[in-house]
């Protein structure tokens, strides 16, 4: 037969706690209890808030990181961000771009959503986008709008409101509206926006400079040097970044060729800058003999140079041209004069025992390649060049 063994229900003195003491922390038990169980109940719908967000990236797609945690791929949107301030990051293999923006919680069931849109561009200063997020204000219905660089246009459906950035208007109906600011020599930007009462809208936009004219053509008499040159300071600052900008907005935007249109295939063979350097069809420095050996004299070349220099090309350019490429890439021609014969032998070498391999008409202008004392090199067609005598052609632009 088994006896069950009695457990005792006695604590040693020991380890007991008096019975007052007992009695006290069930006191107070009870009153964290009944407090913090009232401040949920009073805070439920502050706790249960949650904020919005919305973001877009121009070009290629970009990762999306908020307060340094990778959370997806643009576009991106999500409803359960924690209110307060959060770091936004936008980043692609190359470029970054970062923010600290407060969230507002929701209200009454509503999401209140902060937008953001970036072009993250070849550089800070080749880049755009704007912001969106809400402040909460009881004088009004307010929108805040600035931009970089300020002094922007701003219009509201369209409509000019005639004022510049910075600009503040708290007089504006509830409702969504079309924001558009714009200043010459950049590019223009526009969204959707919302005003909501006893909110203030703020807009902050970055805008993009115009790295080529609206229509890109080549320089009177040349057939492959084409005009770039801006007005814009911010622009021609720094050639290297202006030449990578070109090459961006030719395969993300398209660029309009001799009023062609939108082009977004690889344009330009190289670049040469006011300074006279020399840049890739990437928009990169070129600095060895492989890389110059590439360049030829029919190379689409896309001038950098800046309007206050005059029309044309600088000095600094020029020499450039001459001393790498030969006369024909600056536009240089060779006019025939008149012969007794009414055309002019073509030779394979600038001397007179040279081999005939053509002849051109008196009257004809053909493209330089090369000069020599007595004797010019020509192009005669695309298979087909060689050296005329300089006694019987005239150089013209």
């Amino acid at each position: 037969m088994y006896h069950s063994m009695p457990i005792s229900t006695i604590a040693s003195k020991e380890k007991s706690l008096p019975n007052a003491l007992l009695y006290f922390l069930g006191i107070v038990g009870v009153g964290l209890i009944v407090f913090f169980g009232g401040y949920i109940v009073r805070n439920i719908d502050k706790l249960k808030a949650k904020s919005g967000i919305n973001i877009t990236s121009i070009g290629e797609q970009a990762d999306v990181y908020i307060n340094d945690k990778f959370v997806g791929k643009t576009p991106y949107t999500a409803d359960n961000i924690t209110p307060g301030n959060n770091k936004i990051s936008i980043r692609n293999a190359s470029r970054q771009y970062q923010t600290s923006i407060n969230f507002l919680p929701n209200e009454g069931g509503k999401i209140h959503y902060v937008a953001i849109s970036r072009d993250l561009g070849v550089s800070d200063t080749f880049s755009s986008g704007w912001e969106l997020w809400f402040e909460k204000d009881t004088s009004g219905n307010v929108l805040r709008v600035i931009s970089e660089p300020s002094g922007a246009k701003v219009f509201i459906d369209n409509s000019d409101v005639e004022a510049v950035t910075p600009y503040l208007a708290n007089n504006i109906s509830d409702g969504d509206y079309e924001l558009k600011v714009s200043i010459p020599g950049f590019e223009i930007l526009s969204t959707r926006i919302s005003i909501q009462k006893g909110y203030t809208l703020n807009a902050t936009f970055k805008l993009f400079p115009s790295p080529v004219p609206q229509k890109i053509s080549t320089f009177e008499g040349s057939k492959n040097i084409y005009d770039l040159s801006s007005g814009n300071n911010v622009v021609t600052a720094n050639p290297e970044e202006w030449a990578k900008a070109v090459v961006y907005v030719n395969k993300n935007k398209g660029l309009n060729i001799e009023g062609t249109g939108e082009n977004k295939e690889p344009f330009f063979d190289l670049f040469l800058s006011y300074k006279g350097d020399l840049f890739n069809a990437e928009g990169k420095p070129i600095t060895s003999k492989e890389e110059l050996a590439l360049v030829k004299p029919n190379s689409k070349i896309g001038y950098l140079g800046r309007t206050a220099d005059g029309v044309g090309l600088t000095k600094e350019a020029r020499t450039t041209l001459e001393t790498l490429l030969g006369e024909a890439v600056i536009g240089k021609q060779a006019k025939i004069k008149a012969t007794p014969t009414g055309w002019l032998r073509v030779r394979n070498e600038p001397s007179l025992n040279g081999t005939e391999i053509t002849r051109v008409d008196q009257g004809g202008t053909y493209p330089v390649l090369e000069q020599q004392t007595n004797w010019v090199k020509i192009k005669v067609s695309e298979s087909a060049e060689g050296w005329v005598s300089a006694e019987y052609i005239e150089l013209v632009e």
